[in-house]
Parts: structure tokens; C-alpha cells; sequence
């Protein structure tokens, strides 16, 4: 009886040992699978740290050097107005000093743009404010000079207004004739083949198109391609019709009387016509139409690009 009251006390601890052993591992069990859910979800979360070093690279790196990109254009095409002062006798319109300018203010907009640039981490708002309002400036004058919008005035060169003001002077288109004629813009067809008649008038350049020939609109025959005699029967038409400059603005508006105006001497032709006008006025002003049109693209562009950077600036400013 003695040793079995020994070997019952000694079972029992055994027992119960195995009964907490049983109740820790069903009580880790559930922690192991509740652990194992917290990193499958923050798995599937995408970390904070990639969009702000996104963020960072786009404030630091692609789009200050895209702006500094778009600002080289702008030093390339002020190069390019001061190479092309003297063209087409512009200088007798005193545009070469306009041309200088636009050049210089081109220069100061590359300046300021980078300088915009270099401190847009210390003054971010200040550097915003003047960008927004140089480019503003520089795209309502890219408006004017492509004819988009109606700031066309006597004081404001280069415009379609100015043009037509300037050449219907008839001192300041004596002169632009005698340059004009200097030139020898009709040379090539004066002392071409007498006999050649194969030309392509819309092929021509608008100055010798409107100075060289008469217009299509008298019905006249060549002998060649600065000879030309009327049809019997035929005189030159005298409705009144509206003249274009080949950017589809309204030139001149009157009586056509360049069928009269034609002589088949080769230092009169058709320099007095108002077709000589009008090719000489598309000559020159499709350079400025094409300023406009590059000021407005790339005021467009630096605006939103400088936007952009102002926004990534303070993005990084406020989440790093």
C-alpha cells in the first residue's frame, strides 16, 4: 500500500505538465496566425517612401533639367534674330532695332528662367510670381505677332496693322521699291530663257509672284516671264475684292487697277501694284508670324513646367 500512495503523488505533476504544455501551444497558435496576418498586410500596402522619393527625383532632376532644355531655345532663337537684322530691306522699316530688342528681352527671359531655377528651394512663391508674369507677357506678344488675337495698333511693330500702315505710305514704299528693285528680285526671270513660259507662280516667292508678274486676276497672256500683252476684247476687271497676305488676314480692300498699273519695262514691271505690296509684306512678316508662334509654344511649355516644379518643391518641402 505504501509504494502505491508513492507512484500516484508522481503521475499527477506528469499530468498537468502536459495539460499547460497542451493550453500554451493552442494559445500561440492563434498570436503565430494574427502575426502572419499583419505582414501579409502590410505587404500588400505601397510604401509611403516611393512616392516621395518620386516625387523628390522629378523636383530635383527631370524637370528642372526639361526647363533648362526649353530655355536653350530660347538663347538658340534670339541668336538667330540678331543673325537675320538685315533682311529683305526690313531696315527701311527700321525693324532691325525690333529685332534687337526682341532679342535682348529672349536673353532676359533665359536669365531669369534659370535664375528661377537655382533659387526655387529658397524663394518658391516669389520665383512663381515672376515666371507667371514674364511668360504672360511673352505669350500675349506672341499672340500679336501671329495675328491671333486683336492687339494690332499703329505703336506695336511688326503686327499686321503696322505692316499695312507702313507699306500704304507712299514715301516709305518708294524707298522699300527702290530696295526692292536693287536687289534684283526680278533679275533671274528677266534675264532667264525669253522664250520660257514652264514656270509655277505658287511656287515663286511671294516678291517675285506680286512685283515680277501681273496678277492672275488680269487675264493676260506671257511672252515669257516678265513680257505680258492683254487679250483683245478683255480689260482688267474692276470689281472691288478683298486681298490676303497669306496668313489668311485681310490686307487691302479696294478697286483692283494692277492690270493698269503693269508695264513690260523691266524697272517698272509691277512695283507699283498692290500685289507687290502684299508679296513683299508676306516676305518679311513670315518671319514675326513665326516668332509668334514660338513665343506662345514656349511660353505654354515653361509655364506648365514651372508650375510643376513650384508644386514638386513644395511637396518635398512639406513630406521630407
Amino acid at each position: 500500500m505504501a509504494d502505491n500512495a508513492q507512484v500516484v503523488p508522481i503521475e499527477e505533476p506528469a499530468a498537468t505538465v502536459t495539460a499547460t504544455e497542451t493550453t500554451t501551444t493552442t494559445t500561440t497558435e492563434p498570436e503565430a496566425k494574427s502575426s502572419d496576418q499583419m505582414e501579409s498586410q502590410t505587404d500588400n500596402k505601397p510604401p509611403v517612401g516611393t512616392l516621395v522619393t518620386l516625387v523628390n527625383i522629378l523636383a530635383a532632376g527631370v524637370l528642372p533639367i526639361f526647363t533648362f532644355v526649353l530655355s536653350l531655345t530660347l538663347l538658340g532663337y534670339a541668336v538667330w534674330l540678331l543673325y537675320m537684322r538685315s533682311y529683305d530691306c526690313e531696315d527701311i522699316l527700321g525693324l532691325p532695332r525690333v529685332q534687337t530688342l526682341a532679342s535682348v528681352g529672349l536673353l532676359a527671359v533665359f536669365v531669369v528662367s534659370n535664375a528661377a531655377l537655382f533659387l526655387r528651394r529658397k524663394f518658391p512663391m516669389p520665383a512663381l510670381v515672376v515666371m507667371v508674369v514674364i511668360l504672360l507677357l511673352m505669350l500675349f506678344i506672341g499672340l500679336a505677332y501671329a495675328g491671333v488675337n486683336e492687339m494690332q495698333s499703329r505703336r506695336f511693330s511688326a503686327t499686321r496693322t503696322w505692316f499695312n500702315l507702313k507699306v500704304m505710305d507712299d514715301v516709305n514704299w518708294n524707298n522699300i521699291k527702290s530696295c526692292v528693285y536693287d536687289k534684283g528680285a526680278c533679275n533671274d526671270l528677266i534675264y532667264g530663257t525669253p522664250n520660257e513660259k514652264h514656270y509655277n507662280r505658287r511656287k515663286m516667292p511671294p516678291i517675285k509672284n506680286g512685283c515680277c508678274m501681273p496678277p492672275e486676276t488680269c487675264n493676260m497672256d506671257s511672252l515669257n516671264a516678265t513680257f505680258w500683252y492683254r487679250r483683245k476684247d478683255e480689260g482688267p476687271p474692276l470689281k472691288t475684292t478683298v486681298m490676303y497676305d497669306g496668313y489668311g488676314d485681310e490686307m487691302l480692300v479696294g478697286r483692283i487697277s494692277d492690270c493698269q498699273l503693269w508695264r513690260n519695262d523691266w524697272s517698272v514691271l509691277c512695283y507699283d501694284c498692290r500685289s507687290c505690296k502684299i508679296g513683299f509684306v508676306r516676305s518679311v512678316r513670315r518671319k514675326w508670324w513665326q516668332l509668334g508662334i514660338f513665343l506662345i509654344v514656349i511660353s505654354i511649355f515653361l509655364l506648365i513646367s514651372h508650375l510643376l516644379i513650384f508644386l514638386a518643391t513644395f511637396w518635398e518641402r512639406f513630406k521630407g
